[in-house]
């Protein structure tokens, strides 16, 4: 490696303690598909990892000077310390490399072009070192495929195909050397170093009812500013897509009193504004939750006190009160729920069964859904309901188990198979969207529930959260697939108005079989990508773990799959085929018999 281009070194941190440093080159990629994310159930707090980079080069020439910017943009400590020393002195101090950041393939995907000196254009002319000497000004333009966008709010966006962006830098001579004196605020990081440096922590907010924390991913840099930034996007709201569908405990104008947050020990303590105290005893205590969720994802910190203006900020129910003992209660608020780990299937003579290992237990009290040319069941979070998917897809059938029979909830042309809220509403759309889906209850009529996005999309797959707040559709239009996570509104009563402009997770989907959730944050699709990994060459269907707002992890091929579900992991996978449904051991698939449709709970 010669001197021009950037060394480094990454140094490991797990628990606190330096574990290694690497120093040297690394191998990075220059094509490819972007970085696979951690397997589901990995701690994105498992290590921070810091990108130590070199500063400027004496000597060089200011296409290098940006080529070794572009490299040490990747080290965050010390406010981009050494990223800035490649700066002039007058945009070393204004420059915000947290604006936004652009995710691109590799080290090779970028080479910066010297496009102009002393303002002449270079066109094809070679560039001899005299003209270097000589020259008192530069410009260098970057031209790079994109992968994803990181916005202020650390929120990612997966790039479009053939995306590209382009960064054009000003130079000028300081001191003798070459320095930035024009660029714009945000970086450009390579996947590689974006992977080493970024970790995605979820923001939770309080569904309307309070029952559930629902998390909003951001990708954040995985350094001691990380509680700060956590609390920053708290207090800032939650993501377009969530909004209306999850609430907050703080109230309207509240901001961190302090610049940061207090960390002593594993105490961590949050210093708001005055505004805080128009809180309601109801919002104080969800605004406690949210911070001990959204803070208790870092190892480090295991209590949260809330302040305003430094002074002491009851919550009643939480201990922290001056009476000793306030009556109000702490709300049970679930964060993740638990799903029941035995699938619900059709047994070979179309009755609903459990799963259990590679055995079948019948569900007793739901022989109303035993009907001929029936598919896809679905059941409740609680059990406490059964759905399947009527004949010709014509229809939802529901019971609850004890009850004298089915009934008949949604009407349809080609409706999507069934699936149930936490609320016991139960979800589907038609096939051929004309911008609504339906949700209905044993105890309340069908009722269209707007989503003017979707029209025009055929819909393959809808299916609920665990929680109540969002719905994960996959879809179809113009010979490409789409798969959307969209927030649900509902009125004060519960039932649900309409879904929100989605978050769409994937952007080179050429076909989507069925979609499900794994977790509060990660869903599977069963689908097939535009390429597979550097071939140019389109891959097979098979499985992908999507982190919701963020990246794709491909999974092993499940043979012959026509359906996926997911009861809480990745190791709880299963699909559906016509033969029966296929079980995940270890990286295999086995096939259990005459058990179709698996489904799990949302």
């Amino acid at each position: 490696m010669t001197r021009q281009r950037w060394r480094g070194l990454v140094v490991g941190l797990v628990s606190g303690l330096v574990v290694t440093a690497l120093a040297g080159c690394a191998s990075i990629p220059h094509t490819g598909p972007v970085v696979p994310g951690r397997p589901v159930g990995d701690d994105p707090r498992d290590g921070v990892f810091l990108v130590i980079p070199e500063g400027p080069v004496e000597g060089v020439g200011p296409d290098q000077i940006v080529a070794g910017f572009l490299h040490a943009a990747a080290g965050f400590a010390d406010d981009h310390r050494v990223a800035r020393s490649f700066l002039s002195m007058s945009r070393r101090l204004t420059w915000r490399p947290d604006t936004s950041i652009v995710v691109y393939p590799g080290e090779r995907a970028q080479t910066p072009i010297l496009t102009t000196l002393d303002g002449k254009a270079i066109g094809h002319r070679p560039v001899t070192p005299e003209m270097l000497d000589s020259a008192t000004s530069a410009s260098v333009t970057v031209r790079v495929p994109v992968e994803a966008r990181i916005d202020a709010a650390g929120r990612y966006s997966i790039a479009a195909p053939g995306e590209t962006a382009t960064a054009k830098f000003g130079l000028i001579r300081q001191d003798g050397e070459w320095r930035i004196s024009v660029l714009s605020d945000g970086i450009l990081i390579t996947a590689t170093d974006f992977a080493v440096t970024f970790r995605p922590f979820p923001v939770y907010f309080p569904d309307p009812s309070g029952d559930f924390l629902v998390p909003d991913v951001h990708w954040f840099p995985g350094n001691r500013e990380v509680p700060t930034a956590l609390v920053r996007a708290l207090l800032d709201g939650p993501s377009p897509w969530l909004d209306g569908a999850v609430t907050t405990g703080a109230p309207s104008g509240t901001e961190m009193a302090v610049a940061a947050v207090l960390v002593s020990g594993d105490v961590a303590t949050v210093d708001l504004t005055e505004r805080v105290r128009s809180a309601t005893t109801r919002q104080r205590q969800l605004l406690l939750a949210q911070l001990d969720a959204t803070l208790g994802q870092l190892r480090t910190i295991t209590t949260v006190r809330i302040t305003a203006q430094r002074l002491p900020f009851d919550i009643p129910g939480s201990g922290t009160s001056g009476d000793g003992g306030p009556p109000d209660r702490m709300p049970r608020v679930q964060t993740d729920p638990q799903v029941d780990s035995r699938p619900v299937v059709l047994d070979a003579a179309g009755r609903i069964a459990r799963l259990v290992g590679r055995e079948l237990e019948p569900v007793n009290g739901v022989r109303g859904l035993n009907v001929a040319g029936a598919t896809h069941p679905a059941v409740a979070a609680d059990s406490s309901a059964y759905a399947v998917l009527g004949p010709g897809r014509a229809s939802v059938l529901l019971q609850l188990p004890g009850t004298a029979a089915a009934a008949t909830v949604i009407r349809g042309t080609n409706l999507t198979p069934p699936s149930f809220d936490p609320r016991g509403w139960v979800w589907s759309a038609p096939q051929a969207d004309t911008g609504t889906v339906v949700a209905a209850r044993q105890d309340a009529p069908a009722r269209e529930v707007a989503a003017p996005w979707l029209a025009g999309y055929q819909v393959v797959s809808l299916r609920a959260s665990r929680d109540d707040a969002r719905v994960l559709i996959a879809a179809h239009r113009g010979g490409r697939a789409a798969v959307f996570v969209s927030g649900v509104v509902r009125d004060n009563t519960g039932r649900p108005v309409s879904l929100n402009e989605p978050l769409k997770l994937t952007p080179d989907l050429v076909g989507v079989a069925d979609a499900a959730w794994v977790d509060q944050v990660h869903v599977v699709v069963l689908g097939r990508r535009m390429a597979a990994a550097g071939s140019g060459v389109p891959g097979g269907v098979r499985p992908w773990i999507i982190h919701i707002g963020g990246r794709m992890t491909e999974m092993s091929p499940a043979p012959g799959a026509l359906t996926i579900a997911a009861g809480k992991g990745d190791e709880t996978l299963v699909a559906g085929t016509a033969a029966g449904t296929l079980v995940r051991v270890g990286a295999r698939w086995e096939l259990v018999a005459g058990a179709r449709w698996p489904a799990y709970a949302g």
